[in-house]
């Protein structure tokens, strides 16, 4: 039996576009100095290079995992391709106060167990007993998302104390 998506978090293209094409100016500008105008000294000169391949690197991963989606599905939140990052039934509490170790926006999971630490960069993160979703999404789209979350849980909650 297939569920349905209850709530989905999407990144816009120009949000895609926007972020990635920033980090990858960022690369490029250092790589141009790197290239134009050397730094004089050679460690300095390797951690140009170096800033730069990691800049381009993360605008390549930034631009890839944005193209996923989180979605709610029954009591998991999964990514796009059917992936679970958390289900349901290990969160204590959802957590959306501004100063939270989550993206822009976005909230934080706490959960009865330890994840191994996995990332999505621009929509989600798992390490330890935290989850936290947001960062490149629209804060609309993170609060539906959120607000889906704390009705399931919600839920799942009556449904236990029924029991």
């Amino acid at each position: 039996m297939t569920e349905d998506v209850q709530a989905e978090l999407r990144v816009s293209p120009f949000r895609r576009w926007f972020g990635a094409g920033m980090v990858a100016v960022s690369g490029l500008v250092l790589l141009n100095i790197a290239v134009m105008r050397p730094p004089s000294g050679a460690v300095v000169q390797l951690m140009v290079w170096a800033l730069a391949a990691l800049l381009l690197v993360s605008a390549y991963k930034l631009w890839r995992d944005t193209g996923e989606a989180v979605r709610l599905v029954g009591t998991r939140l999964e990514t796009g391709r059917g992936e679970l990052i958390v289900d349901l039934a290990d969160v204590e509490k959802l957590e959306r106060a501004a100063s939270g170790l989550h993206g822009a926006s976005g909230f934080t999971l706490h959960l009865r167990r330890q994840l191994a630490p996995r990332w999505c960069m621009g929509l989600w993160w798992c390490a330890g007993p935290r989850a936290a979703f947001g960062g490149a999404a629209s804060r609309a789209s993170i609060a539906t998302l959120a607000g889906a979350v704390e009705q399931a849980l919600a839920k799942e909650t009556e449904r236990l104390r029924v029991r």
